[in-house]
Formats: C-alpha cells, structure tokens, sequence
C-alpha cells in the first residue's frame, strides 16, 4: 500500500484538526437567521472548513466542463 501526497496533506489537515478540536471545546453564541444558539467553536471550523472544500470542488468540477476543449493540431 503506498501512501500518495494527497494521503500525507489528507493526514495533517486531519491532525490540525484534531489538534485544534482539543485545544477548542468551549462554546460560542451563534446568531444565524435569527435564530441565536451555543455551539462549540470546533464545530464552527470543522463544518466551515469541509463546506469550503466541498464547494471549492464543487466549483472547479463546474469550470472543467465548461472548459472548451483546445483544438486539435492536425500535421
């Protein structure tokens, strides 16, 4: 089994994470849609964190078909 560098950078964001879920589990107040209520600030990261990858993903997927393909070179 060999570990690839997507592994390695996979493996310290989820050491980082980790890391600062210990060193973070107070709360903080939330207001969101007027709706106001207390949620650890690890959460807060970790979900904001994961979203932005996702849409970040999301988002290149989108460009790369939308990219025109480049034309053939014909000798």
């Amino acid at each position: 089994m060999r570990i690839t560098w997507r592994g390695i950078v996979l493996i310290i964001i989820a050491f980082v994470l980790v890391v600062f879920a210990v060193q973070n589990l107070n709360t903080a107040q939330v207001s969101f849609l007027g709706m106001d209520f207390d949620i650890y600030v690890w959460l807060i990261v970790t979900v904001s964190f994961l979203l932005g990858m996702f849409l970040g993903g999301l988002v290149r997927g989108t460009a790369r078909k939308l990219r025109k393909p480049k034309p053939e070179i014909k000798k």
